[in-house]
């Protein structure tokens, strides 16, 4: 455990030198140390700083420790290109050059279920009411649309609000895949103009399932491609959501969004470091 916080010390202090981000020599927590610590939260203890906070300070994980209030503050205060850049030091550390096979796919995330919409203080609009077909329940939160390599190492991702439809995200990715990729998808990614795009624009095979009334069908080794390597995605993602609480206790919008890349990327430090 300890060797897991070490190496996401290093890696976030490498990440802050990069911004070139000075601390003020007053501050009790550099800016890395809060990084690690918001990390650290989502690894061992479901994103709740509160109980971080107590067993940072019992096992004397930091030299010094802030108040519960000064966390979350430190942790807003840090710029949201410095978090994306530590999930891209976290994916060149992860990822290899020899894969040409990816999968795309989204999972929701709810803030609250649909009967308690009355008491909703975050994500109320109407847009973040979203439908989970595999649990036949509606919620008010957020879906994580993302890109995973063959090895499970996350390559884009995207929130977007609870009734989006996996496509429209799709589109709004960069797609950065090397030219000859294969992009496996559901049915949800059917979309045969920007199949075409895809593969004229960036050289890249967007494969999806097909419905049995639709012109395009797959050929058998393309179904045999779906059938076996699709469905790995689920397992990347319940590696995530596992590390969830039930419930993410968020005060706004970004605090949430905030937790849910936080378990993304303990879900990659895992993956770089196993815990033993």
């Amino acid at each position: 455990m300890i060797d897991q916080m070490i190496i996401t010390y290093c890696i976030c202090d490498e990440v802050v030198k990069t911004f070139n981000i000075k601390d003020d020599i007053q501050c009790k927590m550099s800016t890395a140390e809060i990084m690690t610590f918001a990390i650290t939260s989502a690894i061992l203890y479901g994103g709740n700083y509160r109980i971080t906070r107590v067993m940072a300070t019992n096992h004397s994980y930091f030299p010094k420790i802030l108040s519960h209030s000064q966390l979350v503050r430190r942790i807003h205060q840090i710029p949201e290109p410095v978090w994306h850049m530590t999930f891209i030091a976290l994916q060149m550390l992860l990822k290899s050059d020899v894969n040409k096979s990816f999968i795309v796919d989204s999972f929701p995330v709810k803030a609250y279920e649909n009967h308690k919409s009355f008491r909703a203080k975050i994500f109320a609009e109407k847009k973040y009411h979203g439908y989970t077909a595999s649990k036949k329940q509606y919620f008010f939160g957020i879906k994580v649309n993302m890109i995973i390599n063959s090895d499970g190492v996350p390559i884009e991702f995207s929130f977007s609000p609870g009734n989006s439809s996996d496509i429209s995200e799709l589109q709004s990715l960069s797609v950065s895949l090397p030219r000859n990729s294969i992009l496996l998808g559901d049915a949800a990614y059917t979309h045969y103009k920007f199949e075409d795009d895809l593969r004229k624009n960036m050289g890249i095979k967007l494969l999806a399932k097909r419905r049995k009334n639709l012109k395009r069908q797959n050929s058998k080794d393309e179904k045999l491609l779906l059938s076996t390597q699709r469905n790995y995605i689920e397992t990347v993602f319940s590696s995530i959501v596992s590390r969830m609480p039930r419930y993410i206790k968020a005060r706004t919008e970004k605090g949430f969004c905030l937790k849910v890349l936080f378990f993304i990327l303990a879900y990659m430090v895992n993956l770089y470091f196993p815990l033993r």
